[in-house]
């Protein structure tokens, strides 16, 4: 009888194995740590592992029986029919622990797979098929990970047939699980003894386990863990790993945390001064990771602190999200002034951020989880993205510059779509920027006109056959991060107002432009309507923030904001699969 099995491999660094070199007592370890977690008075007995070897591979099989009630069946029937009846049925568990020279994998059958769940290596199959892996050739089924930017924190997505690996868009994914076909290459070269006929692609799927998407027998699992001993040789790949969380507590608290602390702390002089130099302030994007929508959408934020009963209560409440970081460290300043730098972020760690809309809460979370931010230390880049620390590899900084110029060139807006200069000296904000587009023919200024929550853009500009919603940024840092959100929420709702034909929104918006007395040129509401009947495209406009005024598609190694690239990356192909084209401006200051 074939079985269809998942392969897992025994973490030997788990601080219960380290040092436990004998396989057998590992696997003593994990059985009575099994016994201990679910209260089972017995102890481990050597008689119930049994051994058998072929080729220098050693396996032990652990079996046991557990009893499940049939509650369903015994609560349908009633009493009379079930009195005296045994409603329960013994299930046969196993656990197959396969020794190699250098590993310790394991094969579970029945309820055993929260026993070894602790002590197996949480990356294997991941690991393994970075190994093997040809991203030009391998074809993806489907794909579940964990987003660290962006408005998902979990993504589970299908793929139709032909889609290869390079074609997935890897920046601020985590990859969970895998369902996958193997290039004719690499199916031929390790697992020939699993085809059918000649050139056959083996499907796989890797996580935590590895399996081979057939059922087997025995013998062929034993040549499958022979060939996973000749893959665990080869170099990994690291286009599935290129960056990674840290765990490392120490340098979390020590150095990353630090520094942090540090940058906020260091920031009061900016906020006291009113400093608005990009280069002198702390770069971070502010918003709730889990709940980007309702945090932009609401109508008020009341800011709340610690009392000495352990209780919040209300400091301040505001309107304009822009103005929380700065509320908070006034506050933290106004309590602890400048100087004390251990009981202000210990004030900062108590400040919660709740959000309202129609006078109801929505969401609520901690000030410094709302924090987004990249620190340089030493020269290589760390990421702090809902309140845990990753570090990327230089290969993805690599690629990461590549698909930003890949984008920033490949996607350029009409020429001179934004004509007017940016000189900071003279235009302080974005919103003075773009009320300089007011009275121009074929501009409408959106900017700070918000409609059942939704900024739709800050200008529109349109001509006989395309209509343009321009989002306007000053520099390309950190705060990038912020527009791209605003973009993709932009899109998705303009989607869902064209798709039900809410004129109600469009009216209320036009209606808005007139009461704030700026022009709509000479547009009457139905062609104002109209004008969203044409080709409908973002722009993504931005600045250089340096203190040349430098094109940033020819410069990308002086614009070292992470951030700034992936966001973009990342924007841009979530448009472009799901709502409209985004395309790139640079408007010079100079």
């Amino acid at each position: 009888m074939n079985q269809t099995l998942k392969i897992y491999r025994i973490n030997r660094h788990h601080r219960l194995l380290i040092n436990k070199g004998n396989s057998e007592s590992i696997i003593k370890i994990i059985l009575e740590a099994s016994y201990k977690k679910y209260q089972q008075q017995k102890t481990f007995q050597k008689d119930n592992l049994r051994t058998f070897s072929i080729d220098n591979i050693v396996y032990y099989l652990h079996v046991f029986t557990s009893k499940e009630t049939v509650s369903d069946w015994e609560e349908f029937l009633p009493d009379d029919l079930t009195r005296n009846e045994d409603f329960t049925q013994q299930k046969l568990s196993l656990l197959l622990f396969i020794e190699t020279f250098t590993d310790l994998y394991c094969v579970i059958g029945g309820n055993a797979y929260q026993i070894i769940l602790p002590f197996i290596d949480h990356s294997f199959g991941l690991n393994t098929y970075a190994r093997i892996m040809n991203p030009a050739t391998d074809e993806l089924a489907s794909i579940k990970s964990r987003g660290i930017t962006g408005a998902r924190a979990g993504i589970n997505e299908q793929f139709r047939d032909n889609y290869k690996i390079i074609d997935f868009i890897k920046f601020g994914k985590i990859p969970q699980e895998i369902h996958l076909k193997l290039s004719e290459e690499t199916s031929n070269l390790h697992f020939d003894f699993l085809q059918n006929k000649v050139n056959e692609r083996i499907q796989i799927f890797v996580s935590k386990a590895f399996k081979i998407k057939k059922g087997i027998d025995f013998r062929i699992l034993h040549r499958i863990i022979e060939e996973l001993t000749i893959i665990e040789e080869l170099v990994p790949s690291d286009y599935l790993s290129s960056y990674k969380e840290i765990t490392d507590a120490d340098f979390i608290k020590d150095v990353l945390s630090d520094s942090l602390i540090t940058k906020i702390f260091n920031d009061t002089i900016n906020i006291e001064r009113n400093i608005s130099d990009p280069e002198k302030v702390f770069e971070h994007d502010f918003c709730n990771p889990n709940s980007i929508e309702q945090f932009y959408e609401a109508d008020e934020y009341k800011l709340k602190e610690r009392t000495e009963k352990k209780g919040y209560r209300t400091f301040k409440t505001v309107n304009d999200r822009k103005e929380i970081y700065r509320s908070v460290l006034l506050r933290a300043m106004e309590l602890h002034g400048v100087n004390d730098k251990f009981n202000f972020m210990v004030y900062l760690q108590g400040v919660r951020v709740v959000c309202y809309q129609s006078n109801k809460q929505t969401v609520g979370s901690s000030f410094l989880f709302h924090i987004t931010t990249e620190l340089s230390i030493k020269g290589k880049p760390y990421f702090l993205i809902d309140t845990k620390w990753y570090s990327l590899r230089d290969s993805f900084v690599e690629d990461l510059k590549a698909n930003t110029l890949h984008v920033l060139k490949t996607y350029q807006a009409p020429g001179n779509i934004l004509f007017h200069k940016w000189d900071k000296s003279n235009i302080k904000t974005e919103k003075e920027y773009n009320e300089s587009y007011n009275d121009i023919p074929n501009y409408i200024v959106i900017d700070t006109i918000i409609i059942d929550g939704i900024e739709l853009c800050d200008l529109l500009y349109f001509d006989d056959s395309n209509l343009y919603l321009i989002h306007v940024k000053f520099g390309f840092s950190s705060k990038v991060r912020e527009l791209t959100n605003q973009i993709t929420i932009s899109a998705r709702r303009l989607r869902e107002v064209l798709a039900s034909q809410d004129s109600d929104f469009m009216e209320k918006l036009f209606n808005k432009i007139r009461s704030k007395k700026r022009t709509t040129s000479n547009l009457n509401l139905d062609e104002f309507k109209k004008l969203f009947e044409k080709k409908i495209s973002y722009i993504f406009a931005y600045t250089s923030h340096l203190g040349e005024d430098l094109i940033i598609q020819d410069n990308i190694e002086k614009f070292d904001s992470n951030i700034a690239r992936f966001s973009l990356v990342q924007c841009s192909s979530e448009m472009r699969a799901n709502y409209y084209d985004m395309l790139n401006f640079q408007i010079m200051r100079i």
